[in-house]
This record gives C-alpha cells, structure tokens and sequence, in this order.
C-alpha cells in the first residue's frame, strides 16, 4: 500500500494523541516533550541572536588570503572587500588577461595580485603556491583560503553525457581538495583558515540539478572532514551555502545553449522516449527557476558572510546567508522524505514524456474498445442469488386437489 499525506497526519494525530494520555498518566513525559521543544526553541534564539549580533573583525596587517575563482561573481567581489579592509589579495584566475580580472586589477589597491589558477590543472595549482610563497615578504603569513571557483550544470541525467559529470566535478569538487592540500603547509604555520563557497544543493538534491548536486555534497563532506582533521593544527574550516543568486552561473542564455548541446548528443532512443515538447516544458522550467534567483543587489548577503568566515573574530562553521533562506532550509530539512519530494517535483515539468503520453493514449484506445480495460473496472462478476423464503407471493400458486384412487385394494 502507497503511503500518502494523510496517512502521515493520520500517524501524527495517533502518536500525539498517544502521548497525551501518557502525559495525563506521568508527568515525566511532559518534562521530557517540553525539553525538546526548548531544545528547538533555544537553538533557533541562539541563531537569531547571533544573526544581530554586529560582527567584529580581526586586524588584517601582515595577513594574505587566497580566493579561487575572481573572475565574475562572489569571488571577485569577495576579493575587492579584503583588498579594502587592508589584506593582501592573491585573487586566482581562469582568464588573468580577461575583462573581470583586469577592472578587478584596476580598481584594487597595489596589495592585489592576479594570479593564474586553473584548480583542475595540479600544474597550476603548484605554480600559484609557488608564486605566493615567494611573493610573501618576511612578516606576512598567508592567513585563509578561500574555494570559491564553481561550475553548474542543469539537465536531467539520462541526457548529461558523462563528461560533464566529470567537468563539474573537477571543479567543484576536486578542485577545492587540490587548492587546499597545496596550500596546507603555509596555513599550518599561521594556523589560519579554510573556507568552502558549496551551496544548499550540497545539502538537498533538486531533479534537473543532478550533477551539480553531487559536486557540492561533496564539497560538504570534504568539508565536514577537514574541520575535524584540522582541529589538532589550530586550523578552522568554514562553509558558505548560499543559495541562488543572479551570477554569471546563473546565466539563462549559456545553460540553454549547453542544454541545447547536451540533447543533440542523445541517443535517438532517448529522444524519442522524452519528446521535443517534454524538452521545451524543461527549459520553461529552467528558466522559471532561474528568474526566482536573488537579484544581483542581494549578493551582499553572500559576501559579508564570507568576510566574515575570513576576518571574524568568531567566525561560524557554517553559513546559510539570508534568514528567510536559513528558514526555508530549516523546514525543507524538517519535512518527512515523501513530503520533500512532492515539494521538489511541484516545480518540474508537467509536460508528460513521449514514450508516457504514447502509453496513455493506447490505454484509452483499449477502453474505448473494451470498457472492461478500464482503470478499477472489476470486470463481469457471478453474483451468487438464493431463494427469498420470506417473499409474500403476488399471484398464489394454483392449488393442487387431491383425488383418491379410483379402485380400491
């Protein structure tokens, strides 16, 4: 039997039912309900209070942070704001020569250094490292890393080729793990920081976000490791999950275009199976999704987070910026595993696939034919009749007289 929502409420209204009249009958079980619940409430304070509370930084004389990814988006303004506040910026590159990493250069103080750093490349990587451990003058020490280079991906699986799982998870994924393996040796000696940029796909797996999905769980569990491995250097490690904003990642044209291209690449099979209109109602989808992203003005959010897991004096371990967000996500994690998914698969496309539609509509065919077919139709059933003793008849049966025999013996 399939589970529904009212099932589930039908089992709260027992459970809770259950324990009040356990709490009538003891009232260690009102003590119990009622820790819980602070417990809850407690920790949603702490939260809150701390979300006010006005952040304090540390001094940023001598100390140098490395940001992957300056190009465009968080990482570039990221590396603005330290570069402002008075830290020394090695702000690493896909394009040095490109437009984001040359205005970045002009607008920057002369501390700010463009640095070249594919993190897929481990020749680059080790360059980089290189480069600012010569670059370092004698009482500066390189004080946080921050992994902030990422890709997305957005397409259902059956038509992501192989390649580009791979791609985005060597960028958001192992990507992290090269740069900061590299750079570990310096930061012990400062016993400094590492912070991840991942996302709340990191945390939930939307359908159509597979692939970037699993780049940030990683990058969640990679960070969930670190900190506790880091611990016995003095080493902190700290997470950012933002969620959607309006950043080059987020871009409509370039996703429909690589979406384009994924498609075209499908098996014929897979073609036919989905349909053009099933493709067309995923794109409405996507960019439905996309036009819901926090404007561009909102990315301060992001940033002052960021800041804040570099240069606060009482950084977090982790990051969700915007309170509505952290709500949202506190009660998408709250939610039964059936309730989350009928969320997830509110917003995804009604359009049913080819292959579906064609099955469908040969169903109906055949109840037209045969009424029979039809969905909970029980068929021709004998229905067993017995006789109604107790029936008043309408015409009286014909008396039968009778005759005695003609010849006597």
């Amino acid at each position: 039997m399939a589970l529904t929502w009212y099932h589930m409420i039908g089992a709260w209204v027992v459970a809770w039912a259950g324990l009040v009249v356990m709490s009538q009958r003891s009232s260690a079980v009102s003590w119990v309900a009622l820790g819980l619940v602070a417990a809850h409430v407690a920790d949603w304070v702490m939260k809150a209070t701390r979300n006010a509370m006005k952040r304090t930084n540390i001094d940023p004389t001598g100390k140098a942070v490395v940001v992957t990814g300056c190009d465009s988006g968080f990482g570039r303004q990221l590396a603005a704001r330290l570069d402002k506040m008075g830290f020394k910026v090695y702000a690493g590159c896909l394009s040095p020569e490109g437009a984001g990493a040359t205005s970045l250069k002009k607008e920057a103080s002369e501390r700010m250094r463009i640095v070249s750093l594919d993190v897929t490349k481990d020749d680059e990587v080790r360059a980089a490292y290189k480069y600012v451990e010569q670059d370092l003058a004698s009482d500066e020490t390189l004080w946080a890393v921050v992994n902030n280079a990422g890709i997305a991906a957005f397409t259902e699986i059956e038509w992501c080729p192989i390649a580009e799982f791979r791609r985005v998870y060597e960028v958001n994924s192992l990507g992290p793990i090269r740069v900061t393996k590299t750079f570990l040796p310096m930061l012990r000696q400062s016993k400094g920081r590492v912070v991840l940029v991942a996302s709340l796909a990191g945390r939930y797996t939307f359908p159509g976000f597979t692939a970037y999905s699993m780049s940030k769980h990683a990058t969640v569990s990679f960070a969930d490791g670190l900190r506790l491995e880091m611990q016995k250097w003095g080493i902190s490690v700290h997470i950012v999950e933002p969620t959607l904003y309006r950043t080059p990642i987020s871009q409509e044209g370039p996703i429909h275009r690589a979406l384009d291209r994924f498609w075209q690449d499908c098996s014929d099979d897979v073609k036919e199976s989905y349909g053009d209109e099933y493709i067309k109602d995923f794109k409405m989808t996507i960019t439905n999704h996309l036009n819901r992203a926090k404007p561009s003005e909102k990315i301060c959010e992001v940033i002052d987070d960021m800041v804040d897991a570099v240069a606060g004096d009482d950084p977090k371990t982790r990051y969700v910026p915007s309170v509505v967000t952290q709500i949202r996500a506190k009660l998408l994690s709250s939610l039964p595993e059936h309730l989350r998914d009928t969320v997830f698969l509110s917003s995804q496309p009604q359009t049913p696939p080819a292959f579906v539609a064609a099955e469908r509509k040969r169903q109906r065919a055949r109840a037209l034919l045969d009424p029979r077919q039809e969905k909970g139709h029980r068929g021709l059933t004998r229905m067993f009749s017995m006789p109604n003793w107790g029936k008043k008849e309408l015409t009286p049966s014909p008396k039968i007289e009778t005759q005695e025999p003609r010849f006597r013996f």
